[in-house]
């Protein structure tokens, strides 16, 4: 028995590596974890069509972001199957370019869903990971999260070092956050991009997941589904959803996978 987990797999690029992982004939049970129950139902059963492989595709409710949705939807899993082979996790939030909401009031919410979120769900998780059959944790991020946004050297060291721990990436954070409501994360050396920081610091977290788990056995990734035509673009992206969920779908199923890496274009790539 193998089991998969996709967060935000109700539509676009989520139901699309969901979609991927229920026909690869790897996995027994894909569970399409999302917040919108009636989205979510209905793309369990679409996918479940389409699986003529005996994997058993459902949903199970999720908000990420909610500590008590975490511990209800661990519990699930935990009661259910008892551990987690391969866990996905691509829910996500952004605000839309023409969308009215001042700078300052989209960054709180970006970052809780994006990052601190998508941490706090993935440390709860992690104990039925290593519990896995050559377990696979995957972080859909994006190229939005690179590096080199960061103004400040000093700032791309910190992120980037590889003895950084946890709490100094969500002290970095909560630092942009702060200098964002005072107006001056510019002048910080900070990017001018809530959810590009919050890519990049998942994409930092992921390293350290990958350092800390690597005597566990657990390959841990992230990846860039690349400018896809979904919701989250308002349909403008050139690449298919099915092409973008390629990246994630991939460090998924490849034997003898790496750990630590950034998946862009199908391929491993520089961060």
């Amino acid at each position: 028995m193998r089991i998969a987990i996709v967060t935000g797999a109700n539509k676009g690029i989520g139901k699309a590596i969901a979609k991927s992982l229920a026909s690869s004939g790897t996995f027994t049970q894909v569970i399409c974890a999302c917040r919108d129950e009636t989205r979510g139902l209905s793309a369990g059963q679409d996918i479940q069509q389409t699986s003529d492989n005996g994997c058993d595709v459902i949903y199970l409710p999720l908000t990420i972001g909610d500590i008590s949705s975490h511990e209800n939807f661990y519990n699930e899993i935990l009661e259910r199957f008892g551990k987690c082979d391969v866990l996905v996790n691509n829910a996500g939030m952004a605000f839309k370019n023409a969308d009215p909401t001042p700078f300052k009031q989209q960054c709180k919410p970006t970052l809780d869903v994006n990052f601190r979120g998508t941490a706090s769900f993935t440390d709860l998780m992690m104990p039925l990971l290593r519990k896995g059959n050559d377990a696979r944790l995957v972080n859909v991020a994006s190229m939005s999260g690179y590096l080199s946004q960061l103004r400040s050297k000093e700032l791309q060291e910190r992120f980037s070092n590889e003895n950084v721990s946890k709490e100094e990436i969500h002290a970095l954070v909560d630092k942009f956050e702060k200098d964002v409501l005072q107006g001056t994360h510019v002048e910080n050396g900070w990017g001018n991009s809530n959810y590009g920081i919050s890519k990049l610091a998942l994409i930092a977290m992921t390293k350290v997941w990958a350092r800390e788990e690597r005597d566990n056995g657990i390959a841990v990734n992230c990846c860039c589904p690349g400018y896809c035509d979904t919701d989250m673009t308002s349909h403008k992206g050139p690449r298919s959803p099915e092409e973008g969920a390629k990246n994630a779908v991939i460090p998924c199923l490849m034997k003898d996978p790496p750990s630590g890496q950034f998946f862009s274009n199908f391929e491993v790539a520089e961060w």
